[in-house]
């Protein structure tokens, strides 16, 4: 049943969310919001308003989400700084809060709640600060800002990979520059596009960014005046231009970009709508139309909970649509898919000092924005909470406290039960099925003697699969002398499967198949398919797939080269000479190459880097079997020492093909891994979203690998840890990383196949620098039916 209840509600004196009383002249009287409305009385249900802009909620009815959560306390502190964020490296997230003297800024690793303590702060740790890599070394730094006078934003440089950031006097502080004021809403980004991370901050009557220099060096920028309000500030790519822009009350501000970033007089207001003067907001898409959206609420007053929709364009019209009417001293505002359903939700906190002091998540009931369910999960009050995937369990959990001397740190666990298809990706065991590999650019699998289990294929061997994989080494058998599988199909027709291979070492780089003989004759007869330019590389390229390039028949094999990438067709006499060859571009690598349909007409075309020119770029195939393809260009890269993998697949569900690229650097450390979301128009800029941070990234690859419907990445170091991970999609391209196992090298592999054939993918990688080893790690988990039957014990 669901009543309702008339009643009042009053905001606390000097509530600690807002500008300190001592500290801000708006703040020295009292609050006090009157609101009237009417609330549903939920005890295990939620409620499902519409969101049009009716403030009564006449039209409720009731849902059962399913959603329960573990509230559990972290420590007996609290603070105004509340952040989240890998501080160890370790592929866990942690957490890290800050306030008055008595409680030091501090960090919580995760999952056994370790204490470092880092600094105490000269006045207070203020409302905010933010995780970023400084000074680009791969680690997460922390900004925040200490006490309302002289030199008050500053950053603490975490001390790794020299020092072990356990370690809290090795964290070392400096001083970006001065506010002028209390320093809140920190942010941090690039804005002026040079691969250095900015601060934006605000005080009282204020907005200015600081511009990294470099060497410790910043620029301070004071944005155009305009009205502020109270407290507030946002940011995100709301015209999608590739920019990060600016969101202020009621207007956001648009950056110009590139070096015009620096001056203020290039930044353009444009009207949202009437926010309230306090307000917290957020830039996400909330109705999965691509565009960026405006999520707010009050952070100080009493508001509704809200999103704003541009109807024109981001710089015509906004239509608001209310998500919760009135809400008071909602200083919580967090977005993401709290029920793992795929579309973007709400979280919404109230301090504790309202009278609610309600927790609550609003399920976007349509996906659309347009219906809303409401679950309370708790009424302890939140301030700055902080919503992630701590437990990294493919769920989302929140992490706060109350503003400073309201202890304790809590943290509330997702218990979202998965669906019972998907499969746990928790469960790996490492073996080595070879002591005797060499080096080989190539990795493919199949059935090569009938026998109805999956043989490995590289370098000059096949690896015959014995009837018990996982105890004994796998047979060598020998393909030929000097060539490198790099491609398993039959090429014939005869069904059997054949090997393609090349051969390098010369001023031209030979491709080859190899024809197995009758069991009589054992061995394999090679037949030339034709030749490439010579790659960079004497063994060979580094770049090769079967695809559908040209339309019916068998799949085309497709060779990146030293004079860009080729595909050959395969002919209906494929032993008969010289098959049909096609030169797709000249400017690719003989790198990492990905075949997918990125504009949407049906046809597969190129993804690829430029090596050197360090680009990003794709080639539209153009349907009638010609050569050259028109080229489009993703984004320039030149932070990275090589682009070298690439990878192709709709990584945010929206239907169409974004591209993902790795790093190889030849380092233990900063090579980037990065995914560009395809804009949907040719003519429009690919915003480009980092993934991780690590050593070489020598391998990628795409696949389900837990059966939920959405790709997942899969990439191993080369060098520096040599860690395999599982970058797992939450849906809306939000990737957690999910580690498989470290110590062996990835270098060309991190390939997933169903070696066993027990319905789950494995993985399988070979080495560069340790090329004897062929790596695969087995997936131990069960399948979903012996687990329901409790066979293994469950989630």
């Amino acid at each position: 049943m669901i009543g309702t209840r008339l009643w009042i509600c009053r905001a606390a004196n000097s509530s600690r969310g807002g500008w300190p009383a001592t500290k801000c002249s708006h703040a020295t009287k009292s609050i006090f919001d009157v609101c009237y409305r009417l609330v549903a009385i939920l005890a295990v249900g939620v409620s499902i308003a519409s969101c049009d802009s009716a403030r009564s909620r006449d039209s409720e009815e009731t849902l059962r989400t399913g959603l329960t959560f573990d509230r559990r306390e972290v420590a007996d502190h609290s603070g105004d700084v509340k952040l989240v964020g890998d501080i160890d490296g370790d592929g866990q997230l942690d957490l890290v809060l800050g306030g008055l003297p008595q409680t030091p800024l501090s960090w919580w690793r995760w999952p056994d709640l370790l204490l470092t303590t880092i600094a105490t702060a000269r006045v207070e740790f203020t409302t905010d600060g933010v995780l970023v890599d400084v000074d680009g070394d791969g680690d997460l730094d922390i900004v925040t800002a200490d006490g309302p006078d002289g030199v008050n934003l500053v950053w603490f440089e975490n001390p790794r990979p020299n020092r072990d950031p356990t370690d809290g006097p090795s964290w070392k502080h400096h001083e970006i520059g001065a506010v002028g004021g209390w320093g809140k809403d920190i942010k941090a980004a690039d804005f002026d596009g040079d691969g250095l991370a900015d601060i934006v901050v605000r005080a009282p009557s204020e907005i200015m960014i600081f511009f990294q220099d470099g060497a410790g060096a910043w620029t301070r920028v004071a944005l155009p005046s305009f009205y502020l309000g109270e407290e507030g500030m946002a940011l995100g790519d709301i015209d999608g231009d590739g920019a990060v822009d600016l969101v202020v009350c009621g207007q956001w501000m648009q950056n110009p970009g590139a070096a015009t970033a620096r001056n203020p007089v290039h930044w353009q207001s444009h009207d949202v709508g009437t926010f309230n003067p306090a307000f917290k907001a957020l830039v996400v898409d909330l109705d999965q139309d691509g565009d960026a959206d405006i999520l707010t609420s009050s952070s100080e007053h009493t508001a509704d909970v809200a999103w704003f929709q541009a109807v024109d364009g981001p710089a015509g019209r906004w239509t608001r649509h209310i998500i919760e009417p009135a809400v008071a001293g909602a200083h919580t505002l967090q977005a993401a898919d709290m029920d793992g359903d795929g579309d973007v939700d709400v979280v919404v906190g109230q301090m504790h000092t309202t009278e609610e002091r309600a927790l609550s998540i609003h399920l976007n009931a349509d996906g659309r924005g347009m219906r809303w369910a409401r679950q309370v999960i708790d009424n302890v009050g939140l301030h700055n909470g902080v919503v992630a995937d701590v437990d990294s369990d493919g769920d989302f959990d929140i992490y706060g406290a109350n503003w400073a001397g309201n202890p304790p740190a809590r943290i509330w666990i997702n218990r979202l039960d998965p669906p019972e298809s998907v499969r746990r990706l928790d469960r790996w065991s490492h073996h080595q099925i070879t002591h005797a590999h060499v080096r080989s650019f190539g990795l493919a699998f199949a059935d090569m003697d009938g026998d109805g289990r999956t043989d490995i294929i590289s370098g000059p061997f096949w690896y015959r699969q014995p009837a018990d994989p996982w105890l004994s080494e796998w047979e060598q058998i020998r393909l030929g002398e000097g060539v490198d599988a790099i491609a398993a199909i039959d090429v014939d027709g005869d069904g059997r499967t054949e090997v393609i291979a090349q051969r390098g070492g010369g001023e031209t780089l030979s491709v080859v198949w190899l024809q197995a003989q009758q069991a009589s004759t054992p061995g394999f007869e090679e037949h030339a398919i034709d030749e490439v330019p010579a790659a960079s590389h004497e063994l060979g390229s580094q770049g090769h797939a079967l695809a559908q390039i040209d339309k019916g028949g068998q799949p085309e094999l497709a060779v990146s080269s030293g004079a860009g990438v080729f595909y050959f067709a395969i002919p209906d006499d494929p032993a008969a000479g010289p098959w049909p060859r096609t030169r797709i571009c000249a400017e690719a690598s003989d790198e990492g190459i990905a075949f997918a349909d990125i504009d949407g007409d049906g046809l597969l075309d190129l993804a690829a880097t430029t090596g050197n020119a360090k680009e990003v770029a794709w080639w539209r195939n153009p349907g009638d079997g010609s050569a050259d393809w028109e080229r489009h260009d993703v984004a320039n890269v030149s932070n990275m020492v090589y682009p070298d993998r690439v990878a192709v697949v709709d990584l945010d569900g929206d239907g169409r093909t974004d591209i993902i690229v790795s790093e190889e650097n030849g380092k233990a450390d900063h090579a980037k891994a990065y995914w560009w979301r395809n804009p949907g128009d040719i003519r429009s800029s690919w915003e480009r979203q980092e993934i991780t941070s690590r050593g070489s990234l020598n391998s990628l690859s795409v696949a389900d690998m837990n059966d939920d419907g959405q790709p997942d990445l899969v990439m191993g170091e080369h060098r520096g840890a040599l860690r395999l991970s599982i970058w797992r999609n939450l849906g809306g391209g939000r990737l957690v990383e999910q580690l498989v196992g470290e110590g062996f090298e990835n270098h060309l592999g991190a390939r997933t196949v169903d070696l066993d054939r027990d319905g789950d993918r494995e993985i399988v990688s070979i080495g560069w620098d340790a090329p004897e080893a062929i790596h695969v790690w087995r997936n131990d988990d069960t399948v979903p039916s012996d687990r329901e039957a409790g066979q293994v014990p469950p989630r």
